[in-house]
């Protein structure tokens, strides 16, 4: 890799006084000038503040960057130098701090990215296919695939030698990694999703199950090993099937730049674990879908981007900003900030996102925080935003799973938050979901909601007692703005079969979706081909 020295301090001289000063001293005297000169050095100041000097760092001071390293999975080698011309082969050898990663366009790297700080990740090559971090473990051996009888086909995922993708050796896997979120026809762009927890819930095709389990006392290496699948016919007719392995596309990132590149096929969640973070231009699609362990009960998890907040004092996850990205296809939301403290009060602190685009998620955006003492403990929202974004149809997210809660918004927060949710722009699903305690500054957002679909749900805490508003008249409406309070957001009640609206919407705001529909389009008459 080649090394840069560190940009080195100069001296600049005092100021001479403009013009302006000089006749504001002959005017006034000393005095005025003074003035002058407190006024002057004030906004000098605010503009460094603005721009994070003596506030929170926000992406990689590129001034500390004193390595370059490139990276290529086709043209690489890791005995290379990570020059442009002998890039690395892997993420193994890239420096953690202080650096510039470039990622060669049109490859595809399967490992996580972890671990950086102060590192600027962005692309470098010719073409428009960016760079992807990918978790996709590919069934290669057609004959891995065991007939169990009655319909049930049974995989091994502890033999390697069955997989392509993502496939580490099994001392490096950890006992989670075959806790998959999904399995993907990567010749039809298709996702089967719809993992469960009992083997007698096994009942339609593409049904399956890997354990029950979700005590973390009680996981081994065994306990994810098998997985079960419900088909009338054998799962190797099918083009190249893959599973959506457990972990992190990207994470442990501290004050870093990510732009231009793209996140597939992890179980967990495609960016986390970031504080500091200049988010830009990512496209992150099929997140999630794996058991949480550890938690009370058996639930799934999985977000496109997650702030986890967990105290004040550790400052995680944030001061972040993410803009330009699109994400689709997670099995819970697009992004979310959220959390939990083990003691005393939590902050979520200057997120803002910004300009992202949403593609079938669950949500496009979720919000809850608890403090510490059994969630007694106050919590806190400071400049956080979800402001100018695009979402289309969430809850349609591919892994069968359908919740009362799949709207744009969901919050789970004790208390009414104080964030900023405006000038959204949202086609299919309804407004917010979840406790009755939304974001205190909601408006302006437009939403082209599905006739008969929920407009607002409140979860009030047992069977029979939610409030759901649906969709299907201008008194929906109306009762919708006197529980909310939004009495500016712009709300039109659609019908799904509105072709010339959905022809309009797409050739508008939602230009991004129309590109995602098309690019599904060719990549599956190209795979059609080559098979």
């Amino acid at each position: 890799m080649r090394q840069k020295k560190f940009f080195s301090m100069k001296f600049i001289p005092p100021l001479a006084p403009t013009p302006e000063a000089v006749f504001l001293l002959n005017a006034g005297g000393a005095s005025c000038y003074s003035k002058f000169m407190r006024l002057f050095l004030f906004a000098f100041a605010a503009a460094f503040l603005c721009a994070g000097v003596f506030g929170a760092q926000i992406g990689a001071d590129e001034s500390r960057i004193s390595a370059e390293v490139y990276v290529s999975s086709t043209h690489g080698d890791d005995a290379n130098d990570g020059s442009r011309d002998k890039p690395l082969k892997t993420f193994a050898k890239i420096p953690k701090k202080d650096a510039r990663i470039f990622l060669r366009k049109g490859d595809v790297f399967y490992e996580p990215l972890a671990g950086l700080e102060n590192c600027v990740v962005d692309s470098y090559g010719r073409g428009s296919k960016k760079p992807l971090v990918c978790g996709l473990r590919i069934i290669k051996n057609p004959s891995a695939w065991e007939n169990m009888g009655g319909g049930i086909w049974r995989l091994d995922m502890d033999k390697t030698e069955n997989f392509a993708g993502r496939n580490p050796p099994a001392k490096e896997r950890g006992k989670l990694f075959n806790n998959i979120g999904g399995i993907y026809d990567m010749s039809t762009d298709e996702l089967h999703g719809r993992v469960l927890r009992k083997h007698s819930d096994l009942k339609e095709d593409w049904d399956m199950i890997v354990s029950s389990e979700f005590r973390r006392e009680k996981v081994t290496p065994e306990t994810f090993r098998y997985l079960h699948l419900k088909l009338g016919r054998n799962p190797a007719e099918f083009g190249s099937l893959a599973l959506i392995a457990y972990g992190n596309g990207i994470s442990g990132l501290r004050n870093c730049t990510v732009r231009n590149v793209a996140i597939k096929g992890f179980g967990r969640h495609g960016l986390t674990g970031c504080r500091g973070g200049r988010i830009e231009n990512l496209e992150i699609d099929l997140i999630g879908g794996s058991v949480l362990v550890g938690f009370p009960n058996w639930v799934r998890l999985g977000n496109g981007i997650e702030f986890w907040i967990n105290s004040p004092s550790s400052g995680s996850n944030i001061h972040n900003r993410v803009t330009g990205c699109v994400i689709s296809r997670t099995f819970d939301c697009g992004s979310t900030i959220q959390g939990r403290a083990q003691k005393g009060k939590n902050v979520a602190e200057d997120i803002v996102f910004t300009g992202n685009k949403y593609y079938r998620c669950r949500q496009a955006f979720e919000h809850w925080l608890s403090g510490g003492d059994a969630g007694r403990d106050p919590i806190e929202y400071k400049d956080c935003k979800f402001v100018g974004n695009f979402a289309w149809e969430m809850g349609d997210n591919g892994f069968n799973s359908p919740y009362l809660q799949d709207l744009n918004f969901l919050s789970y927060d004790r208390k009414p938050a104080a964030m900023t949710i405006r000038d959204n722009v949202c086609y299919g699903a309804g407004a917010y979901a979840g406790t009755a305690n939304r974001s205190s500054d909601f408006g302006g957002n437009t939403f082209y909601v599905l006739r008969g679909k929920p407009l607002l749900v409140e979860l009030r805490g047992g069977k029979g007692k939610n409030l759901v508003v649906p969709a299907n008249s201008e008194e929906d409406i109306k009762k919708y703005r006197e529980i909310s309070g939004d009495s500016t957001s712009k709300i039109s009640i659609v019908d799904e079969s509105d072709a010339a609206l959905r022809e309009k919407l797409l050739g508008g705001d939602f230009k991004y979706v129309k590109k995602i529909l098309k690019k599904a389009e060719r990549e599956t008459g190209k795979q059609k081909e080559d098979i």
